[in-house]
């Protein structure tokens, strides 16, 4: 009975923050991060703003679906990651092509070599394994090789 347990949480996942991202599905070919745009400027932004961050103004937001493709800017290999954190593990800040940045791991990174500028994509991977054998998923990018 309890490798029945063991076996059942290991198969567990759970998204980092709910209302983050979609996964590809029926309905997308891809995955997509659940983002506001304002409605007056176009400015797209990620996580979901309620108020506009920029302008201040609240009543302009709308949500949307934003694309995963973007580029390193900056990255980071971390040897000894935390418990329940892969080691080692790349981690990257991001420049969407649709506009906002942000901070996240890489997939699939180890044969590629890294560099800034390198084109990548957004995919939906475990983020950390907690104690129990969850797994918690979130935004990742995957480095586009050149084929």
């Amino acid at each position: 009975m309890a490798e029945s347990v063991a076996s059942d949480a290991a198969t567990q996942q759970r998204p980092i923050r709910p209302g983050l991202f979609v996964e590809a599905g029926e309905t997308r070919e891809r995955p997509r991060l659940l983002g506001s745009r304002c409605r007056k400027s176009g400015q797209l932004f990620w996580p979901a703003e309620r108020m506009n961050p920029v302008t201040h103004e609240s009543g302009t937001m709308e949500p949307a679906e934003i694309e995963g493709g973007g580029h390193i800017v900056s990255y980071t290999v971390v040897q000894r990651g935390l418990p329940g954190y892969p080691s080692p593990y790349a981690i990257a800040a991001i420049q969407l092509d649709a506009g906002p940045s942000l901070i996240a791991q890489l997939e699939d990174w180890q044969g590629a070599a890294l560099r800034t500028g390198m084109a990548v994509r957004l995919v939906i991977g475990t983020i950390k394994t907690e104690r129990d054998g969850t797994r918690v998923t979130g935004p990742k990018f995957q480095p586009v090789v050149d084929a």
